[in-house]
This record gives C-alpha cells, structure tokens and sequence, in this order.
C-alpha cells in the first residue's frame, strides 16, 4: 500500500485508467499473487485514479481512487522511514515484516495510522477486490525528516526515537483541518495548475508534521510560536520572494531563498499568518488580481490568470470567499470610484 513500486508514478492522474496484471508484474522488485488461477497478463486488476510520486527527494506521495476487479496481494518491500496511511474507502490489510495491519474504510477521514520502519522490511498489500478503493500513503526516509520533518518538533529526540521504535504502528484521531488536507491532495485536478504541486507538498509536509506530534503527544498549538528576529527576517525574504514571482512556485525554492527548510517554512507561515505557504501564496495572488481589476483595469480573464486560475469559474468563486463581492463587481465598483 505504501511501497512506490506499486504505483502508476503519473503527474495527472487520468480517470478511468486501467492497471492490468501485467503492469504490476513488469514492475522490478514487485510479485503478484491472487487465488484467481486464471487471471493472464491483460486482465485488468483496478480501474480508476491512481499515481505515485517523490515531490521532492526522500517525499514520497501514494494516492488511488479506484475500483478494484480482482482481489490480489502485492509484494515488494518497505524502505526505512516513516509512513503515514489514511483508508476512506475500502477493506485491505498490508503486512510489513511479521506485523500486520487491518484497514477498513468509512467514507470519512476519521482517523490515521503512522508506520516507522528503522530497516527494510518486506511488504504485503492485501485486497479483498470487487470494491471502491480510496486511499493517501505519505512516506518520508530518514534522510528527509532529520533534512526537514524533525524541525517541526520542540523535542527532536522524542521524533527520533519514534523512527527508530521499528514497525510500532500508531494511530491517532484526524482533526478536521488534517481531513481537508487528506482530500485536498486526493483531489490536486481541483488546484490551479500552476499551484497544483505546491499545494500537494504543503498539505502532505504538513500532514507528517500533525503526524509525528500526535504520535510524540507534542500539541504546537497548545502554545503560541514566538518568533525571533531571525525568523522574521527569513519570513520577510519568503514573502518577497513570492510577492516578486508570478510563475510556479516550489517550497523548497522559497525556503532555499529564505534561508530555511521546507518545514521550518511552514512553522513560520503558521506562526506568523495562521495558514500556510500555499494558502498564503493564494491569497497573495487574489489581492493582486483585486488590485489589478481595482488600479489597472484589466480584464476578469487577465485578473484569472494572475492569480494563477487557468478557470475564470474557479477564480471568481474564490476571489469572492476572499473579498466578499466578484471580480466583475469589484471592477465596476472601480470604475464607479475613477
């Protein structure tokens, strides 16, 4: 369920795509079993959206919302890390090493499960089959939560010790902004296309960041974040730095010109705005489309794509959330103002 070889590694998940027995068994380090004898190679295992990607080195994010024709068990292996599982729908059990754990869907993002694993271990995806499949796996290694992850901890030996307690399954309760950040990157088509990987990466860093303070007992919102005057100073250049640049923006160039991680940018957004770097590059964009349609006259299409909207629909229902009236109202109320 969460090893990357088992998934269809695509941008654009498209839907009604079809992985058939042969793509998974053409997969290196990956075997098929199923108690159908007599599945060959072109029949089809699921239909439906799935993808798998690495948003950035060590950040691996697995996705499906699918429908499952056979049942089937998947066998590959499970690197080092850290792995953070959510099922809405669905029954499927996975085995690493000689731990297994039962998974079984309701509809809703009710609660998370966080997998270390301090060595490779083999791995084992179970599926009943003939059901609706709907699932998140982020995983992270080593190397990218002591890079990154750990520096959302206030105790970063409590977060070690939790990846180095082997195959200690936990779970923990979601809270509601956690259950909208699940569905946000189940559904990333629903972003504007220029925003799309920034907004998954930033729900899934802050997805493990929720994660290892459940799994450690360290609530950060239990007690304010006061900032220093250094971290005002890289929160001011990541500010700049977004306010300077139209095109596509990517976490790790921000925290790079901010002189910070990609997680320590994160803590500083949500300190010092209460959102976080994608939802503060969103808005960033809309004011200066409001300011645009206010100061410049441009047109609703013209406003859209500075914002980043390749939708104008999309845009003026969130330029409307952000500002209480529409684009076209706010271009007349400035015309009316001239």
């Amino acid at each position: 369920m969460n090893s990357s070889n088992e998934a269809q590694d695509v941008s654009d998940p498209a839907q009604g795509a079809v992985m058939r027995v042969a793509d998974l068994q053409n997969r290196p380090g990956l075997t098929l079993e199923s108690r159908n004898d007599r599945l060959s190679h072109g029949d089809p295992l699921f239909r439906g959206a799935f993808w798998h990607r690495e948003l950035r080195r060590g950040l691996h994010v697995h996705a499906s919302d699918v429908v499952e024709v056979e049942d089937f068990t998947a066998i590959s292996s499970q690197r080092a890390g850290l792995s953070c599982i959510f099922l809405i729908d669905g029954d499927v059990a996975i085995q690493v090493g000689e731990r297994r754990f039962e998974f079984h869907g309701t509809g809703n993002v009710r609660e998370g499960l966080v997998i270390p694993s301090a060595r490779s271990e083999e791995f084992r995806r179970i599926s009943r089959g003939h059901q609706k499949l709907r699932h998140l796996v982020i995983s992270v290694s080593p190397e990218w939560l002591d890079r990154d992850g750990l520096e959302t901890m206030s105790d970063r030996r409590l977060a070690s010790d939790l990846v180095d307690d082997h195959l200690a399954g936990q779970t923990w309760k979601t809270t509601p902004r956690l259950a909208e950040l699940v569905q946000r990157i189940l559904a990333p088509a629903q972003a504007p296309s220029s925003l799309r990987d920034l907004l998954i990466e930033s729900a899934a860093v802050e997805i493990i960041a929720e994660a290892l303070g459940a799994s450690t007992h360290q609530d950060e919102r239990e007690a304010p974040t006061l900032l220093t005057a250094h971290d005002r100073s890289r929160l001011r250049r990541a500010e700049e730095y977004i306010a300077g640049h139209s095109g596509v923006l990517l976490v790790e160039d921000i925290a790079r010109e901010a002189g910070t991680s990609g997680s320590g940018l994160q803590r500083l957004f949500k300190a010092a705005h209460g959102t976080s770097v994608v939802e503060h590059i969103r808005q960033t964009r809309l004011e200066q489309a409001h300011r645009a349609l206010a100061q410049d006259r441009v047109s609703i299409q013209e406003a859209s794509t500075l914002a980043g909207y390749g939708n104008a629909a999309n845009f003026a229902t969130a330029f409307k959330r952000q500002f209480g009236l529409s684009p076209s109202e706010a271009r007349r109320l400035s015309s009316r103002l001239a």
